[in-house]
């Protein structure tokens, strides 16, 4: 508490504790019945002493003892060891740390995340294993967190493993947006970055109060970005008479957008038991994309196209509406009811223009329209019984329904085909009822048991072109997940802890994998037979859901001056793995093309395993090394080092791992506080080795090492202003990928990709007022 309020709250105390002393010895010496005067030892019996004279008001009030009132937040530490389950909260000191550029920056640093084409990754699955929620919702479709500011999120919630409540396969990730302030808060907070092509930044401006039993917080943010990099790409390929070619493309990207978001935040406490909760998210953003590339060839006859480049400019719209009402039971209960709508248009425009060998032009122009809307109600029922149960009961509908339309023009003509032209629609409807009891044994045994129910219909019908290739295609998933969670405490504080968990979880499939749409791959005309490096892309309408049964068990202990040592294993296996498959097909599409194509589908593949062990420590320097640094040194360590092994039973080894979990991964850093200085200085080095990933028995990934270095300095100039800088990428490695498909006569046809990845500085100013 700041010292002013300490002092004014002291004296608050004192006058209110001297008045109700006065006060009450009045009251007392006016119904008190008369009584003989006191004897004094040695007086004499009916003798009445002197009256001494009566104290001072002020004196009677400085006589009073000192009274002070003060708290403190909990730590993220202390939150996660009270949890009954995995869950660790990771709140402003983590997200402020570095004065990162967006919310990706922090996630990449946490233990046990990592990023995968700007999408984060729990224990190294992704695509739908990690489930990332906004405000405990489902982010909208398109949305990506890089969008995000960290000035524009309260916290960062991470649950390994699923739960009743929560179903992800690997965890889940809750991002929190600002939440609304006990007290007047005004922020402004600006950003200068430069990461490639020209300058960024953004600038962000937050107001929260309180008024009587309403408070808000309008927290308002303007982005630019830019970015872009050169790579160059070799790939080889066999045509259908047997000849081999082999191209190699110089390429550059350039990507400008800016944003404009506005998150309102309204809390109206309508009496000591209801709440009402009042949340909007909107957010516009205006990109720009260009794409120039010069092809080469290396090998047969020559490439028809010399050069190409490409311009796109898009727009995407989020509007989002949150509703919650929360009622207390007096019996220590609370029941909460939620409603949300959701709204995502995305439209985009397109021109191409590509140069052939023979000096003839390509033109083509693309237009694409996107929209989705979502509407979902929901409710919650939180129910103490007795002093050792605490029930929790809840339920989920969700209806989905998306729009999509794509339009291309060649030369001015228009092309009508089954993805191309015609429009696309389709509904899902999502409805979930989950149980669990947290149950306390004793002080230090509980646990929690669950179970999930859930029902997804995915419905859709494509009209396909003058009626040919038209499907139609309704998928039903039930299933229903049990869960299990224990936590034994070695003492009743929990500085020392086990948590074990068994649980089942399921992986839907999205709804782009179910919709049987065809689309043809650009880099071959439809007339052509087209290379396995270059599939088309299909959908599948008969997928089902992945079903996981996973395996959790991790030790804590929580030393006395914070931090935290956490070592941790985790098994799960998975049934009707979903994989894309690509295959050579004779006639793929009806009315889109007559050639064989190959094309790419997913398909439920079989049966994976995966398992992993993890180790974190934070804290105090001096708490885990006491032989380096001496007490209150102002250094904070932080590590983790996961190692992850991963086996898919349909294809043969090596390197038949789940898509994209590396082999291990590993991150360290530190803080230090100069004294007397207002500084700290810190770095976060996250280290991830190259490794193959074998998607079928003929279709092999590699990727290349990742060393992403990060550092900052922060100047805390008084409480009310803060400047830092910071540094990201220092080591900038070079990226290089590879992607091969073998035939059938162990011909293989591949392309490899090297990127330059580019270093980034940013500087950050803080004010609050």
């Amino acid at each position: 508490m700041p010292r002013s309020q300490t002092l004014t709250l002291r004296v608050v105390l004192r006058a209110l504790l001297g008045a109700a002393l006065v006060l009450g010895g009045t009251a007392h010496a006016q119904t008190k019945p008369p009584q003989a005067p006191a004897t004094a030892p040695g007086a004499q019996p009916g003798v009445p002493l002197s009256p001494a004279p009566p104290p001072a008001a002020a004196d009677t009030l400085l006589a009073l003892p000192r009274v002070e009132i003060s708290g403190e937040q909990p730590s993220d530490d202390s939150n996660r060891r009270n949890e009954s389950i995995a869950k660790s909260i990771y709140g402003r000191e983590e997200l402020d740390r570095q004065g990162d550029i967006d919310v990706t920056d922090v996630l990449k640093r946490l233990p046990g995340v990592s990023m995968d084409g700007g999408a984060p990754r729990l224990r190294g699955l992704g695509g739908g294993y990690t489930q990332v929620l906004i405000n405990g919702e489902p982010s909208p479709p398109g949305f990506s967190l890089d969008s995000l500011s960290p000035a524009d999120v309260e916290r960062i919630e991470i649950v390994k493993g699923a739960t009743a409540e929560f179903s992800g396969v690997a965890g889940t990730i809750n991002v929190v947006l600002r939440e609304p302030p006990r007290s007047l808060q005004r922020e402004w907070r600006a950003n200068l970055n430069y990461r490639a092509v020209e300058p960024g930044g953004n600038t962000s401006f937050q107001w929260g109060d309180r008024i009587g039993g309403l408070s808000f917080v309008v927290p308002i943010n303007l982005t630019h970005a830019a970015q872009g990099g050169d790579y160059a790409t070799t790939r080889i390929s066999r045509t259908r008479a047997g000849e081999v070619q082999s191209q190699r493309i110089d390429g550059q990207d350039v990507a400008r957008n800016n944003s404009a978001q506005i998150a309102p935040r309204l809390q109206w406490k309508l009496n000591d038991l209801d709440t009402l909760n009042l949340g909007a998210f909107a957010q516009r953003t205006l990109a720009r994309n260009g794409s120039e590339r010069m092809t080469s060839t290396l090998l047969g006859t020559p490439w028809s196209l010399v050069s190409d480049q490409s311009q796109t400019q898009s727009h995407n719209d989020v509007l989002r509406l949150n509703l919650q009402w929360q009622h207390r039971i007096q019996a220590g209960g609370k029941l909460e009811l939620k409603s949300s709508w959701q709204s995502t248009v995305r439209n985009s425009q397109s021109d191409y223009q590509g140069q052939r060998t023979d000096l003839s032009t390509l033109e083509r122009e693309t237009w694409t329209e996107f929209e989705e809307s979502r509407a979902a109600v929901g409710g919650r029922w939180n129910q103490p019984v007795a002093q050792a149960h605490s029930l929790l009961s809840g339920w989920d509908v969700e209806v989905r329904e998306r729009e999509e339309l794509r339009r291309v023009w060649d030369f001015g003509v228009e092309r009508l085909d089954s993805a191309t032209g015609i429009p696309f629609s389709a509904r899902i409807t999502r409805s979930a009822l989950f149980f669990q009891d947290e149950w306390a044994i004793s002080e230090r045994w509980a646990v929690l048991p669950g179970v999930r129910l859930e029902q997804v219909r995915s419905r859709s019908a494509d009209p396909g072109y003058q009626g040919v290739g038209s499907q139609e295609f309704d998928n039903l998933a039930r299933i229903s997940a049990p869960t299990l969670h224990l936590n034994y405490r070695f003492d009743p504080k929990g500085k020392d802890q086990v948590r074990a968990s068994i649980t089942r979880s399921f992986k839907l499939p999205d709804l782009s994998a179910l919709a049987g749409r065809y689309v043809l791959n650009g880099n071959y005309e439809r007339d052509v037979t087209n290379t396995p490096i270059a599939a088309d892309r299909a959908g599948n309408p008969q997928l089902q859901p992945e079903l996981s049964t996973g395996f959790d068990l991790a030790y804590e202990h929580y030393p006395a001056g914070g931090g935290v040592l956490s070592v941790g294993l985790f098994y799960r296996r998975i049934a009707d793995l979903i994989r894309q498959r690509i295959a050579l097909e004779a006639n793929p599409a009806p009315g889109v093309t007559t050639e064989p194509r190959w094309v790419s589908r997913p398909v439920n593949l079989g049966q994976a395993t995966s398992q992993g062990l993890e180790l974190e420590i934070k804290g105090k320097a001096e708490e885990w090394l006491p032989a380096l640094f001496h007490n209150d040194s102002g250094v904070q360590l932080r590590g983790n080092w996961n190692l992850f092994r991963s086996d898919v039973e349909q294809v043969d080894g090596p390197d038949n791992r789940l898509e994209a979990q590396p082999p291990w991964l590993a991150s360290m850093g530190f803080d230090a506080r100069i004294k007397n200085t207002g500084w700290t200085v810190g770095a976060s080095l996250v280290l991830q080795p190259a490794y193959a990933t074998r998607q079928t028995d003929r279709q092999l990934n590699q990727r290349s090492a990742v060393q992403t270095l990060d550092a900052f300095a922060s100047w805390k100039i008084d409480r009310s202003h803060q400047f830092r800088i910071g540094f990201t990428n220092l080591l900038a490695p070079e990226s290089d990928t590879r992607n091969s498909v073998e035939d059938l006569d162990g011909f293989s046809a591949g392309s490899s990709t090297h990127r330059r990845t580019l270093a980034s500085v940013n500087a950050s100013w803080v004010t609050r007022f």
